[in-house]
């Protein structure tokens, strides 16, 4: 292809340069085709002449003079002007600097401006795509570099323009472009594909993969009915379901992750490092879930914002009244604690050995420290859900400077030890922990 190139630059400069030198070309043709005239006049002209000697000795014409007069003026207005040697020498010799121009110009100018080095990159790789093929797809001990893939890739482009309804040839061409981060060219190979050939699973699977990574809503509501319908054909299709899992992650559908990735567990090894990942998966969404829940619960707590520090020892009276029976917190905060000017304590009750969820919960503006608070039943976060009803508890109190109880790496913390129910002395609960 090299070798031809060249052959064909070289035809066309040939043919520009014949171009070029045609007006030289014509310049000559005519001024040779003056000179011919310029002959035949003056031979006309001598013709004539003696014809008009002949008809004075024969006394057949009265005034010669005026005849030969007129002669002449008809010969000057036949003769062509003719250049002078040294103008002629130069116009002759204008064709050749002019041809020179063109070659050199032509060639000076391809070799800053062309893409010649492209080219011959290109035709290396095409020379060196079999190998690459076979290097990518059948050499098990082999590690392509960076290099042999964007080769590899262009090799393919090559071959997909020649043939462009291969559409195993745009799925690769689509991962090749997913490896180096060209989203757009990858979603436009792989839409080749899907339209070549919409059944195959593989294509389906990248083709909602890319549509899913885009960021537009309109395209991800797509990927997820295209996945809907691949999931009906194909139920136990490990990768679709764990795609599918993704979406449900991407929405905080918790609860939904979690059924897809169970369904996941059943179609593999229980012992795999894969089921490992899964149940990671589904413990995380679950603390997602307990933590989500806790901040919405914490959101309905009770916001003391007129509780006040109405005794010496700081007691805040809270609201509402107690309900049953009532303990009594007092809490302080460490030395090393740096206590904000603004924020609020929350102040929640955990069941001993049970889950994470506050079972009754007060959020109010950050006090002075020692301060006392009341916890009862009037304080439980769920309906039906008393604090009555654990017979053993503990009491955690932290100070929040934005007030999210969602938020705590950061914050300061503390506890209380366990309590049983209708425990009389007051509970104490020193915040001295940070927490990470």
């Amino acid at each position: 292809m090299i070798i031809q190139f060249w052959l064909a630059s070289i035809l066309l400069v040939i043919i520009a340069s014949v171009l070029l030198t045609l007006p030289f070309i014509r310049s000559y043709t005519n001024r040779q085709q003056g000179d011919r005239r310029n002959q035949l006049n003056r031979a006309l002209y001598e013709i004539r002449l003696t014809e008009l000697e002949s008809d004075e000795a024969q006394d057949l014409i009265v005034d010669k003079e005026t005849l030969r007069t007129e002669l002449q003026h008809n010969l000057l207005d036949d003769v062509i002007d003719k250049e002078t040697p040294a103008d002629y020498k130069k116009s002759k010799m204008l064709w050749l600097p002019a041809v020179l121009i063109l070659i050199f110009g032509s060639y000076g100018l391809y070799s800053s401006v062309g893409a010649y080095q492209q080219v011959e990159q290109w035709q290396s790789v095409m020379e060196r795509y079999p190998d690459l093929q076979n290097k990518l797809f059948n050499d098990q001990e082999s590690r392509p570099s960076e290099q042999d893939l964007r080769d590899l890739k262009l090799g393919l482009r090559t071959q997909l323009s020649q043939n462009p309804n291969d559409a195993d040839g745009w799925l690769l061409y689509s991962r090749l472009a997913m490896v180096f981060k060209e989203g757009e060219v990858a979603l436009d190979a792989i839409k080749k594909a899907y339209l070549l050939n919409p059944k195959s699973l593989n294509i389906r699977l990248v083709y909602i993969q890319l549509k899913m990574q885009t960021g537009d809503p309109a395209l991800q509501n797509q990927a997820e009915y295209l996945l809907t319908e691949l999931i009906k054909e194909y139920p136990n299709e490990l990768e679709a379901w764990s795609m599918f899992a993704f979406m449900a992650l991407e929405k905080q559908d918790y609860a939904t992750a979690i059924q897809r990735w169970e369904k996941m567990l059943t179609l593999i090894d229980d012992n795999s490092q894969q089921a490992g990942t899964l149940r990671d998966s589904i413990s995380y969404a679950k603390q997602q879930m307990k933590e989500a829940k806790t901040a919405n619960n914490s959101d309905s707590v009770i916001d003391n914002d007129s509780a006040s520090v109405t005794n010496p020892d700081s007691r805040i009276e809270t609201l509402p009244a107690a309900i049953g029976v009532t303990y009594r917190v007092d809490i302080s905060v460490a030395d090393n604690v740096i206590v904000p000017k603004n924020g609020f304590l929350f102040v929640y009750a955990q069941a001993v050995g049970g889950p994470p969820m506050p079972i009754a919960a007060l959020k109010i503006k950050l006090p002075g420290f020692p301060a006392s608070i009341e916890f009862s039943d009037a304080n439980s976060m769920i309906e039906g859900v008393k604090l009555s009803d654990f017979p053993n508890f503990i009491i955690k109190a932290r100070i929040s400077v934005d007030g999210n109880a969602s938020n705590s790496a950061g914050q300061w913390q503390g506890q209380s030890a366990a309590i049983a129910a209708g425990q009389k002395p007051n509970i104490k609960v020193n915040v001295s922990e940070l927490v990470k």
